[in-house]
């Protein structure tokens, strides 16, 4: 799997720029009664496409004639029986009303319609048996098996399809035997002509997240490392470095995936599944990380009271479990056929109400540390910090309102699109007031824990008048100098007391 998943995507990376000729492929067997395979006794779904407009541009009429091959739909089906059993077909039907034809929300699952009416309504029909029972041969050279190309026409509006299998033939009506191979391909090159119309220009958007994203980690890094060499701790700064870290090998992922996706009509297996639990779990980073800021965490307290720290792990669990089972459900129980979006389902609607809760939560802690805190530049990054706060946490409740409020055929990629903005736009915000030379002014940044063992061995070993002047390795360093004087006062060192040490 993983020299699969790196010499791929590596090599499709390494192409980005070659229009190859390959698209969606969906692959399969079916043996069985329809009723098996599928919550409609008729039709068993192999999955679903979108086709974009034709030239590229939607609302724009153009005559057949105009339209070149290669700017229309293909559709290339290879199958062979186990074996074939006479009447079986493969169709498609459209997700909207199409030339007299139903959508597809009228049909699927429509206990009043029989097969052969359903069989009506398809705009496209593919018989892979001949009366007989023998597959039918497109091709005139291979008598096993079925092998037939289709170009369909495009129009100026996209065109949302559902490919099935169904059996309407009395004597066998339902039973389907089946190997299946259906290669469906939009108009363009390699950015293009293997992604549905919803899903064409995700691979940029990831490639531009992850760039952003890895910039960002990058810095943090850098800063990390600088404190590492002067000594210095800065434990906020930290956890937002894994944040970000996070979230880059999260989209990196994403990109090996739709990479390979792009070369070979599929990508490699379980590679979405680690991209979405590596996504959550930064996502609950920082959002953890704005509750602990909300208590005063190494601004106002170094260390946050035990009721406290249980109440935020509690509310964190209460979302992860919430998380899983609510989309453990809906993954269980919902109609692969059902065009509804992720973020409109049931589950995705208590998510919204739980992040809201977590967020009324960060609120009250915020609104209490502020009036016990006397400095006024801590109070400034305190109203800052609630607007940052306030768009992480409420970004999914927005972007489930804008995927209601946009047209169904590219509302994935706007819902993508709007949250890895968010996303970044918000994690660079937190980076920038969290670098050494601003934290300074709210922020608790102590020697770290092997200078300290240091400079207490020193005070036991030598006589308070015989040692030199204690210095940090702060001040020795002209970039973190500042870092070593609060408001003019002499440099000073977090040392603990003695029943401590």
């Amino acid at each position: 799997f993983w020299g699969r998943l790196g010499i791929r995507g590596v090599l499709a990376l390494a192409l980005l720029a070659l229009p190859a000729s390959v698209a969606k492929v969906l692959e399969g067997h079916v043996t069985g009664s329809a009723q098996l395979h599928s919550a409609d006794p008729h039709l068993v779904v192999l999955g679903t496409f979108g086709f974009e407009c034709i030239m590229g541009t939607c609302g724009k009429t153009v005559p057949e004639a105009e339209a070149a091959f290669f700017e229309k739909g293909m559709i290339h089906i290879e199958a062979h029986g186990d074996p074939f059993i006479k009447g079986q077909e493969i169709a498609m039907f459209s997700s909207e009303p199409w030339v007299n034809k139903s959508a597809w929300k009228q049909i699927w699952r429509n206990r009043q319609l029989s097969c052969a009416a359903k069989r009506q309504h398809a705009i496209f029909t593919l018989p892979l048996t001949t009366s007989e029972g023998e597959p039918v041969d497109y091709r005139a050279s291979n008598v096993d098996a079925v092998d037939f190309y289709h170009a369909l026409r495009l129009s100026s509006r996209p065109l949302f399809v559902h490919i099935v299998a169904l059996n309407c033939a009395p004597e066998y009506q339902g039973a389907l035997s089946m190997y299946y191979k259906v290669t469906l391909q939009n108009p363009g090159g390699w950015w293009g002509a293997q992604f549905s119309y919803d899903d064409q220009s995700i691979l940029r958007t990831h490639i531009l997240a992850f760039l952003a994203l890895g910039a960002l980690a990058a810095l943090a890094a850098h800063s990390l490392i600088g404190l590492q060499a002067a000594q210095l701790s800065h434990p906020p700064l930290l956890v937002l470095g894994g944040a970000l870290g996070g979230f880059a090998l999260s989209h990196l992922l994403d990109i090996f995936f739709y990479a390979d996706y792009a070369s070979h009509g599929h990508g490699p297996e379980g590679v979405l599944v680690m991209s979405e639990v590596l996504s959550t779990c930064s996502d609950l980073v920082v959002m953890v990380l704005y509750l602990m800021l909300s208590q005063g965490w190494r601004i106002t307290d170094d260390h946050m009271p035990q009721r406290d720290q249980m109440l935020i792990g509690g509310a964190v669990l209460v979302y992860c479990v919430c998380y899983v089972l609510i989309y453990t459900v809906d993954y269980a129980l919902r109609d692969p056929a059902d065009e509804v979006y992720v973020l409109l389902t049931t589950g995705a609607f208590f998510l919204v109400l739980i992040r809201i809760m977590l967020f009324a939560l960060c609120c009250l802690f915020f609104y209490d540390t502020y009036h016990r805190e006397p400095s006024v530049q801590k109070q400034t990054f305190f109203r800052r910090a609630i607007v940052s706060c306030a768009i992480w946490f409420l970004q999914l409740p927005f972007t489930c309102l804008i995927a209601a409020s946009t047209s169904s055929s590219t509302r994935h990629r706007v819902a993508t699109g709007w949250m890895a903005t968010v996303n970044t736009l918000t994690l660079a915000y937190l980076l920038y007031v969290f670098q050494p030379s601003r934290a300074k002014d709210y922020f608790t940044i102590t020697a770290t824990g092997n200078e300290l063992a240091g400079l207490t061995s020193d005070m036991d070993d030598e006589p308070m008048r015989d040692r030199p002047p204690l210095r940090s390795s702060v001040v020795e360093s002209e970039r973190y100098a500042p870092l070593a004087e609060e408001r003019g006062r002499e440099p000073r060192l977090a040392v603990p007391d003695e029943g401590m040490l």
